[in-house]
C-alpha cells in the first residue's frame, strides 16, 4: 500500500482529494495535515515512513516538504493553485521578502518530481516566471456535497447571484462589469433580482457605488456569508466575472449546486467553467448577451443546469484519478 502525505494549505482540497483516492484507490493509504501549528506539522512528518508527499503551497508547507522529501528520500509532488504570492502580482510584498518567496520556491520546484496546476492559465502565467520540466493541468476537487445541500427559499422573483471575493480589486471590477450589464435588463425584467455574497476591503465600495445605481433596490449586497451553499440553493443562475483568477473554484461550487453559469472570458475562468455553461466577453455587452440569453430562453437554461449536474456527478472522481497518475508516474520513475 502506497502511503501518501498531503500537507496541504487548503483543507478542502486535501480532504476531498483524500476521501475519494481512499474510495476509488484502496491501494493507497492518504493522510492529510492542514492548519496545524509547525510542530504538529512536524510530528506528522515523523510519525509515520511516507513513500509520497505533496504539498499546495510553496513558502512554508513547500519548504517542511522539501525537507522531509530530502531527509527521508521521498519523491515531492506540488500543486500549484495559484501565481500571486510567487510573481507578487499585486506588488504586495517589498523586495526582500519578493526576494526570499522567490529563493524558496526555486528551492521547491527544484526538489519536486512533478508539478500540478490548477488550470492552463495558472500554468503559463506560473511558468513565464520559474523552469518547470516535469507537470500536469488537474482541476481541484469540491465538496460537492456542501454545495448541493443548501435551502431554498420561496419567492417569485428570478434571483441571479455572484459568489466573490471582494479583497481584489480585479474581482470588485467584475462585479461592476455584471451591474452595467444587468441595467437594461433589470428595466426588461421586472422579476429579476441580483445578489452578491462576499466580503473584503472593495465592499464598502461596492456599496457606495451602488448608493448612485438606478436599480440599486433590486441589488442585495450581503457580504460575507459562511453557509454559502443556501445562497448557491436559493439562486437561479451564477454570473461570474474576473479579471485576477487562476481557476476560479466558486463556479465548480455552482455547479455541484445545479445553477446554470455565465462566465466572463478573462484569466482562469473558462478553465473552470469548461463545457458547463456559457463564456461571454468580459464586458458589459458581452454580459448582457449572455444573461439576455439566460432569461428569455427556458430550455437554454435548462440546458446549462443539466451540464452542471453532468459535470459535476463525476467530477471529484476525475480529479483523484488524475492525481493517482501523477503519484503512480512519480512513484515508478
Amino acid at each position: 500500500m502506497a502511503k501518501i502525505l498531503l500537507l496541504h494549505t487548503n483543507e478542502s482540497y486535501a480532504e476531498t482529494l483524500a476521501h475519494y483516492v481512499s474510495v476509488e484507490y484502496p491501494s493507497y493509504d492518504v493522510d492529510v495535515v492542514s492548519r496545524v501549528p509547525v510542530p504538529e506539522r512536524l510530528r506528522a512528518l515523523l510519525a509515520r515512513e511516507y513513500d509520497l508527499i505533496q504539498t499546495d503551497e510553496l513558502i512554508a508547507n513547500g519548504m517542511l516538504a522539501t525537507g522531509a522529501s530530502v531527509v527521508f528520500d521521498v519523491p515531492l509532488v506540488v500543486a500549484i493553485r495559484g501565481w500571486a504570492d510567487y510573481t507578487n502580482a499585486h506588488g504586495q510584498y517589498g523586495w526582500l521578502k519578493d526576494a526570499t518567496i522567490r529563493t524558496r520556491t526555486r528551492l521547491v520546484l527544484h526538489r519536486a518530481s512533478e508539478v500540478i496546476f490548477i488550470s492552463d492559465t495558472a500554468s503559463e502565467t506560473f511558468r513565464e516566471r520559474y523552469p518547470v520540466s516535469r507537470y500536469s493541468v488537474i482541476g481541484r476537487p469540491v465538496d460537492t456535497d456542501r454545495y448541493g445541500s443548501g435551502r431554498t427559499s420561496d419567492r417569485e422573483t428570478f434571483d441571479l447571484l455572484t459568489v466573490t471575493n471582494l479583497r481584489y480589486e480585479e474581482k470588485y471590477d467584475g462585479v461592476l462589469t455584471v451591474l452595467r450589464a444587468l441595467q437594461p435588463l433589470f428595466e426588461e425584467h421586472p422579476t429579476l433580482r441580483y445578489r452578491v455574497a462576499g466580503g473584503g476591503q472593495y465592499l464598502a465600495a461596492l456599496r457606495e457605488y451602488l448608493a448612485d445605481y438606478e436599480y440599486a433596490d433590486r441589488v442585495t449586497v450581503l457580504g460575507f456569508v459562511d453557509a454559502v451553499e443556501d445562497e448557491f440553493a436559493s439562486a437561479d443562475a451564477f454570473a461570474y466575472v474576473s479579471f485576477l483568477d487562476s481557476f476560479g473554484t466558486v463556479i465548480l461550487e455552482a455547479q455541484a449546486a445545479g445553477l446554470p453559469i455565465i462566465g466572463g472570458d478573462a484569466m482562469g475562468v473558462p478553465d473552470a467553467v469548461g463545457d458547463a455553461g456559457d463564456i461571454c466577453p468580459p464586458t458589459p455587452d458581452g454580459v448582457r448577451n449572455a444573461l439576455d440569453r439566460l432569461l428569455t430562453d427556458d430550455d437554454h437554461r435548462e440546458s446549462l443546469a443539466t451540464l452542471s449536474r453532468k459535470k459535476m456527478a463525476t467530477y471529484n472522481e476525475g480529479c483523484a484519478a488524475d492525481h493517482v497518475d501523477v503519484w503512480e508516474r512519480v512513484l515508478h520513475t
